[in-house]
C-alpha cells in the first residue's frame, strides 16, 4: 500500500525525536553515550540497538493510536490527547523492559524513565503542533502539496465532498472532474466541475490528467458493481479511496481515515511484488514452526484432556475451501462429540444466514448445537484453543497466519459471486474480522472486512492483527 510522503516524513521525524530523547535523558542522569563527539562509539553499543528497536515499538504505538491519520494530525486537542496517552504507554513499556533486562543504563533510577517521557512528549508535541502542522497547512494552501483527484460518482456524497473542498483546501485535494457511467461526458455537475469520462476510462484519465487519487463515492449500487468499479480504479497508478455506505462496517470496525469528517477506506494497488509474497510465506513458515515448538507442552495437555473426557480422536480433520477455491484438510482439536459434524440443521441455518442481508446473528458463522459440544470443548472454543493445530496448516502452506477464514464447501456453494473474492488469498488463522468483530456483524459485512484486509495487506497490518489476536483469545470475545 502506498503511504503519503507526509506520513513517512512524520514517522521519520518522530523516530529521530524519540532517539534524541533517549540520549538526552541519559545525559541528564550523567551517562554520556557519545564520548567526545564520537558517534561511532554509540552506534556500535548495545544501547543504540535497544533504543533503535524501542523507537520502532513507539512508532507502532503511534500508528495504532492513529497519530498518522490526516484528520488527527491536523487537530490540536485530539492529537495532544492521543500523543500523551501514547507516550504514557511507551514509558510504562520502557520501565517494564528495563526491569526484565536488569539494565543499569536504562533504569539506573526511575528518574531516567520519567525524564525520557517528559522529553519525548514535550518535543513531539511542540514540533507536531507548532512546526509540522502549520507548515503542512501552509503548503497545502499554497498548492505545493496538492494532489489531483477524480471523483467516481455524482451523488450527494460526491457533491458534499466538493463543497467541503471549495471551502477548505486543508487536505490538498485538487478536483479535476467526475467519472460516472450514468452521466454524459461534459455534463456540469457542480459549478466548474464536469464529467470527464466513464469508469473504464480511469486508466487513461489518470495518465492524461496526472491524477494521484481516485475517490469512489458511488452508493446507489450493489456490492458487485461497487467492487467492479474499485477493481478498474485499482489497475491505475492512483491511490484509491472509497466513501460508501456499503463500507460502513470498515469505518466502524477497522482502521480508516476521513476527509472533512467523511470516513474514507483505503485500497492499495494490487500489483503485489513476488518479494512480498515470498516474505509473507517465510515469516509464516518460521512463525508456525517455532509456535509449534513453544506450544508442544500445551498441545500435549489439551490432547490428554480431550482423550480423557470423550471418546474419539484428538484432532478433527475437516475439508475446507482455501485460496482460489481449492480444498484442503483443516486441522482442529476436537471439541464436539463424534458424529456431530453431520448436523443438517446447522447447514440449513448457516446457508440461510449467508443468503439473508444485514442479518447480524449473534452466533455469526458459529451456529452450533450446544449439546454437541464436549465439556472441555466449550472452554477450548471460547478461547479459540481448538484452532491451534492450524499452525500445521500454515507450516504446510495451506494457510497463512493472517487472512480470511477458510469456509466449508456448503458455505462456498451459498456464496454470491462477490463473496468469493475473499478466497483470492491464502486463508488465515486470524484476520481483521476475528479481531474487530467476530460475532457482531452480518455475513456481508464480514466479507467486506476480509476484502478490506486483502486490499490493504502488508506485513505491518499482519503484525497489528497478530498482536491484537492474543487478548481476543485470552478474554474469549466472540468465541464459541
Amino acid at each position: 500500500m502506498k503511504y503519503p510522503k507526509y506520513k513517512i516524513l512524520l514517522a521519520i521525524l518522530d523516530f529521530l525525536v524519540i532517539q534524541i530523547s533517549f540520549l538526552a535523558a541519559m545525559q541528564v542522569r550523567g551517562v554520556s553515550l557519545v564520548h567526545s563527539g564520537n558517534w561511532m562509539h554509540y552506534v556500535l553499543s548495545a544501547e543504540f540497538y535497544f533504543f533503535f528497536f524501542y523507537s520502532g515499538i513507539m512508532i507502532y504505538i503511534f500508528q495504532n493510536k492513529k497519530l498518522y491519520d490526516i484528520n488527527v494530525m491536523l487537530t490540536r486537542s485530539r492529537q495532544l490527547v492521543l500523543l500523551s496517552s501514547s507516550c504514557l504507554y511507551a514509558v510504562l513499556g520502557l520501565a517494564i523492559a528495563a526491569f526484565f533486562v536488569r539494565s543499569s543504563w536504562i533504569l539506573d533510577s526511575r528518574l531516567t524513565v520519567i525524564l525520557f517521557g517528559l522529553f519525548s512528549f514535550t518535543v513531539l508535541a511542540v514540533y507536531r503542533l507548532f512546526v509540522f502542522r502549520p507548515l503542512y497547512k501552509t503548503l497545502k494552501h499554497l498548492r505545493r502539496l496538492r494532489k489531483n483527484v477524480l471523483i467516481v460518482g455524482t451523488g450527494q456524497i460526491a457533491k458534499r465532498l466538493v463543497i467541503e473542498m471549495e471551502l477548505d483546501a486543508i487536505y490538498g485535494l485538487n478536483l479535476l472532474g467526475f467519472v460516472d457511467d450514468a452521466q454524459p461526458v461534459g455534463k456540469k455537475i457542480f459549478e466548474k466541475y464536469t464529467v470527464v469520462g466513464k469508469v473504464n476510462d480511469a486508466a487513461r484519465l489518470v495518465h492524461d490528467l496526472n491524477i494521484q487519487e481516485i475517490i469512489v463515492t458511488s452508493c446507489e449500487i450493489n456490492h458487485e458493481e461497487l467492487l467492479r468499479i474499485v477493481d478498474v480504479c485499482k489497475e491505475t497508478d492512483a491511490q484509491v479511496r472509497i466513501i460508501s455506505s456499503l463500507f460502513d462496517v470498515v469505518h466502524q470496525k477497522a482502521y480508516s481515515e476521513s476527509y472533512y469528517d467523511i470516513p474514507v477506506a483505503n485500497v492499495r494497488n494490487p500489483r503485489e511484488s513476488r518479494i512480498q509474497i515470498f516474505t509473507k510465506r517465510i515469516v509464516d513458515f518460521f512463525a508456525a514452526f517455532f509456535g509449534i515448538l513453544i506450544l508442544s507442552i500445551p498441545f500435549l495437555v489439551i490432547a490428554g484432556m480431550i482423550k480423557l473426557t470423550s471418546r474419539g480422536p484428538v484432532l478433527y480433520l475437516q475439508s475446507r475451501i482455501g485460496k482460489d477455491g481449492k480444498k484442503f484438510n483443516f486441522y482442529k482439536f476436537r471439541s464436539m462429540y463424534i458424529g456431530s459434524d453431520t448436523d443438517h440443521e446447522r447447514v440449513t441455518k448457516v446457508t440461510e444466514y449467508i443468503k439473508q442481508k444485514n442479518n447480524k446473528n449473534n452466533g455469526s458463522m458459529k451456529i452450533v448445537n450446544e449439546n454437541n459440544i464436549t465439556p472441555i470443548g466449550k472452554n477450548l472454543r471460547k478461547m479459540s484453543l481448538d484452532e491451534l493445530p492450524q499452525l500445521f496448516n500454515v507450516l504446510k502452506g495451506d494457510m497463512s497466519l493472517v487472512g480470511p477464514r477458510p469456509c466449508l464447501p456448503y458455505e462456498f456453494d451459498a456464496y454470491d459471486n462477490w463473496h468469493k473474492r475473499r478466497l483470492s488469498v491464502l486463508p488465515g488463522c486470524t484476520g481483521l474480522w476475528q479481531v474487530t468483530s467476530r460475532s457482531e456483524v452480518s455475513f456481508d459485512d464480514m466479507v467486506l472486512l476480509d476484502l478490506y484486509y486483502i486490499n490493504n495487506m502488508s506485513p505491518w497490518l499482519d503484525l497489528q492483527l497478530i498482536l491484537k489476536t492474543v487478548p481476543v483469545m485470552i478474554f474469549g470475545r466472540g468465541g464459541g
